[in-house]
């Protein structure tokens, strides 16, 4: 397992209130706008795996990230700046664990 992963998501035109993250199951989840809301919303509502892509913007985005196995989603962290949210998932690897 690498020590991090590190999510890239250009996002012009958005400040970081209009984004949206969680984590559900073993995929990292980012909507931003009135539009990826709702299609994030859908995407936990429903029973199978889901992924939108969309490339262009029109009003709003949404996108879904598989993340690898031994990620520490609970030390998941995102920045923002100029458009650009980057967000960092570090490794269990490199942790301490009581097991």
């Amino acid at each position: 397992m690498q020590d991090q992963v590190i999510v890239r998501v250009d996002l012009p035109d958005t400040t970081a209130a209009d984004v949206m993250m969680q984590v559900h199951q073993t995929r990292l989840l980012i909507a931003a706008g009135p539009a990826g809301a709702a299609q994030l919303l859908k995407h936990l509502e429903g029973d199978g795996h889901v992924v939108y892509r969309r490339d262009r913007r029109t009003g709003g985005f949404f996108r879904s990230v598989l993340l690898p196995d031994g990620v520490n989603v609970d030390e998941i962290k995102a920045t923002m700046h100029d458009g650009v949210l980057v967000v960092t998932a570090p490794g269990k690897a490199g942790k301490d664990s009581d097991a």
